[in-house]
C-alpha cells in the first residue's frame, strides 16, 4: 500500500453562513507531484491554509505527513514546505523580514521570532 503524503475525507469549512468547502475529499501520495486547480472561490487557498495549520477546518478527517494538523501542527509544519504562488518577494523585502515572515508562518511568537532572526542573522552573517 502506498503512503500517503495528504489524506483529506469530508474536509468541510465556512465563515458565518457562507461555507467555502462542502466536504473535499484529497488523497495524494507521497513522492508525487499534486496540483490543486479551480477557478477563482473554489477553496484552493482554504483547502492549503487548513492542510498547513493555518486554519482549521469545522470537519473532515485529514492527515498531512501521517499527521493530524488539528491536534499535531508542529509535526505537520516539520514535515511540510508550503510556498505561494506569488512568493517572490526577495528583491521586495530584506533578508530579516523574510525570517521574521516564516517565524509568523510557524505560528512563533514575536518575542521568539525576533530572537530566533537575531540568532540566525548573527550565526549566518
Amino acid at each position: 500500500m502506498t503512503n500517503l503524503a495528504i489524506a483529506a475525507h469530508g474536509l468541510r469549512k465556512s465563515y458565518g453562513d457562507k461555507t467555502v468547502l462542502d466536504g473535499i475529499d484529497l488523497t495524494v501520495p507521497e513522492g508525487t507531484i499534486f496540483s490543486l486547480l479551480g477557478p477563482n472561490g473554489a477553496g484552493k487557498t482554504t483547502a492549503v491554509k487548513i492542510l498547513s495549520t493555518l486554519i482549521r477546518a469545522d470537519a473532515g478527517e485529514i492527515r498531512v505527513g501521517g499527521h493530524n494538523p488539528a491536534t499535531h501542527p508542529q509535526a505537520v509544519r516539520a514535515a511540510i514546505g508550503v510556498t505561494g504562488q506569488f512568493s517572490a518577494v526577495d528583491g521586495l523585502i530584506t533578508g530579516e523580514e523574510n525570517m521574521l515572515l516564516m517565524a509568523d508562518l510557524h505560528h512563533l511568537s514575536r518575542s521568539e521570532g525576533r530572537r530566533v532572526t537575531a540568532e540566525l542573522l548573527e550565526r549566518f552573517d
